[in-house]
């Protein structure tokens, strides 16, 4: 009936019933309609970085630049890798050539294997999905990053060239992995009303990360290709370390503008709620 009108919950039935008393007391008659809170916080840019979202903020810019840069880096490495034979990579493909314009061709052999390489990443999106509700966010993001560290270690190694095959697959798969629970966890941190543009600003941000991985590794491997891969391990750490000193875990937690409407006072008709729930 109508106490099963005004809410759903027991807290909220008890705020409507502050409102109806406000309105009585002023002798005025109580708004009715179905009950809504409408949120009319502006999230703009200056909302991410502002307390209490500045440390998390931070940590989840860390995270995107890191794993753009891993992510473009490695399909940049993966190429010089196996035009300029590093561990024998060209031992089941036809020689890379350089046609008259200097342009470096490529075989369908060797197209091929970057396509296999670039579909890895789709079973690491799916991985990634499941460990993060399995283990948690932060959890899984540690893990990956972990999983993806020791994968491009043992690039550096050179132990023969069926394991770098190997290796490189597995390196993009963790590396997916990670951006798939970064992708989880950051909707997850914002409140609605700044959700959109959070979200837009770290992915922008983040791609910086991918300019950096993309010309780093070029000019890395261009020297020594091991100097890439201890470029690619160093960022890994970064991102290992900023994981460890990110206080919130949203696995199982109610979001934020759902802890808003259930803490804040509720209202009908037209009215909208000034007062909202902290963090």
């Amino acid at each position: 009936g109508q106490e099963s009108h005004r809410g759903i919950s027991s807290g909220i039935n008890a705020e409507y019933g502050v409102v109806e008393k406000i309105h009585r007391e002023n002798q005025v008659e109580p708004l009715k309609g179905d009950l809504f809170v409408q949120d009319e916080r502006s999230g703009g840019f200056p909302d991410i970085w502002a307390r209490p979202h500045t440390c998390g903020s931070i940590q989840i810019t860390i995270h995107f630049v890191c794993n753009m840069f891993l992510y473009f880096g490695v399909f940049m490495l993966i190429p010089e890798m196996m035009s300029g034979n590093y561990c024998s990579l060209d031992m089941f493909f036809q020689s890379t050539k350089v046609d008259e314009n200097s342009c470096t061709v490529y075989s369908d052999a060797e197209y091929l294997f970057l396509i296999v390489i670039i579909l890895a990443g789709l079973p690491g999106m799916v991985a990634g999905a499941w460990i993060a509700d399995c283990v948690g966010r932060k959890p899984g993001m540690i893990t990956s990053i972990y999983a993806g560290a020791i994968f491009t270690g043992l690039l550096g190694l050179c132990i023969n060239n069926y394991i770098t095959y190997i290796e490189l697959f597995c390196c993009v798969f963790f590396y997916t992995a990670y951006n798939q629970i970064l992708w989880i966890y950051t909707p997850e941190f914002y409140a609605t009303y700044m959700r959109g543009t959070a979200i837009g600003v770290q992915n922008g941000i983040g791609k910086l990360g991918a300019a950096g991985g993309t010309f780093l590794t070029t000019y890395l491997v261009s020297m020594k290709v091991e100097y890439a891969i201890y470029c690619f391990i160093a960022v890994q750490l970064v991102a290992c370390a900023t994981v460890l000193f990110m206080r919130r875990e949203t696995q199982g937690q109610a979001l934020q503008d759902r802890r808003a409407t259930e803490e804040s006072p509720i209202v009908s008709g037209d009215a909208h709620v000034t007062n909202y729930g902290t963090e």
